[in-house]
């Protein structure tokens, strides 16, 4: 009986102790690594057919269409399927998947324009995935933010 007690005495300590947000941002941290990993991929390809590296509109169609879309899609699936436990790491999350499905819009926008010649449209998926850009880049400062703290 008196070991019974020391064992859920040290458990109690043990598990009370335990910071929920922290662990819960472990198993986060875990969840999305590869997930990252997938996006970057995503985003050097884009980065590949746009900016300086444009080369014409076919290629850059070509792409979106061949791969950045699709891929940039089941990324976002992915995504979305992570369910964190604590309200802390939930609204952390909340922000990656907002940016990114905004930038998902934005390629699929960006497709649409360059299909139908539309500077609107281009411009107007530009914005978008500025605006999902800056969310991202807000969620990885919140994310560092909480890794350092916890």
């Amino acid at each position: 009986m008196k070991s019974s007690i020391k064992l859920f005495t040290i458990l109690l300590f043990l598990f009370g102790c335990s910071n929920p947000v922290k662990m819960d941002l472990r198993n986060y941290s875990t969840q999305i690594k590869f997930l990252t990993e997938q996006e970057a991929d995503v985003i050097k390809r884009w980065n590949s057919v746009s900016g300086s590296n444009f080369v014409n509109d076919g290629f850059m169609y070509q792409a979106l269409d061949t791969y950045i879309i699709d891929n940039y899609d089941q990324f976002v699936t992915k995504l979305e399927k992570i369910q964190p436990q604590t309200k802390e790491v939930q609204d952390l999350h909340a922000m990656y998947v907002k940016g990114a499905e905004q930038q998902l819009e934005a390629f699929k926008l960006m497709k649409d324009g360059v299909e139908k010649k539309n500077k609107d449209i281009m411009n107007n998926a530009y914005k978008i995935m500025t605006d999902g850009r800056n969310i991202e880049k807000q969620w990885a400062t919140k994310y560092e933010k909480m890794i350092n703290s916890n």
